[in-house]
């Protein structure tokens, strides 16, 4: 028996936006609307917000049909696909899959923390490598100005020696991060790959 707990009167200080607007709490099938609450993995205190989105329009929720609908909607919810999909996006243990429901999607739910550890490996490649193509951006643009400076006879000697300093240091600069930017580049190829073939493993087990 799937385990629920529902709280009719929650406190005043509930902020949420209106989940059905003036057709659907007029023709209102209480039960599809259970199951599609369910189903989409939402706790059943969600029929409070659909109670105040309908009071305005004087019309009051039927609990039972929508508990009914919801017990249906919450087991096609609580699967390893979904549980897998859930914590590959990063998101928490839904807690809705309770009591029998818990097992198939704490399974799926473990296998997805697995990918979701490669998904930010390869951001984390991937910003790494952002920052470097960034850094490069930069310093060819601060080379091209110190080049464009030098063709001017307006500096004194002092200055055009330092310019010279500034264009060999950029210079360097620019040649040694292109090779870091090749390197992460494969870098972020690899890991790609990786979480590809990690995924085909991983969703053959669900």
């Amino acid at each position: 028996m799937i385990r629920r707990s529902f709280v009719v009167f929650l406190s005043v200080g509930l902020a949420s936006c209106a989940t059905l607007d003036k057709e659907d709490c007029l023709s209102a099938d209480w039960q599809l609307i259970g199951f599609n609450d369910g189903a989409a993995g939402y706790e059943t205190k969600r029929l409070e917000q659909h109670r105040d989105a309908c009071a305005e329009y004087g019309v009051v929720p039927q609990i039972d049909d929508y508990l009914q609908g919801y017990d249906r909607g919450v087991i096609r919810y609580c699967t390893a696909v979904n549980g897998y999909a859930t914590a590959r996006a990063g998101q928490v243990f839904n807690t809705v899959c309770s009591g029998d429901l818990r097992p198939a999607f704490a399974y799926g739910f473990e296998l997805g923390v697995e990918a979701h550890r490669q998904v930010e490996r390869l951001a984390d490649a991937e910003e790494r490598l952002k920052e470097l193509k960034a850094a490069q951006h930069a310093d060819k643009h601060a080379l091209n100005q110190a080049r464009d400076a030098l063709l001017t006879d307006e500096h004194s000697s002092g200055r055009r020696a330092r310019l010279l300093d500034d264009v060999r240091s950029l210079d360097r600069a620019i040649h040694f991060r292109a090779l870091h930017i090749m390197q992460q580049q494969h870098e972020v190829d690899r890991e790609a790959r990786y979480l590809t073939t990690l995924e085909v493993d991983l969703r053959s087990q669900l």
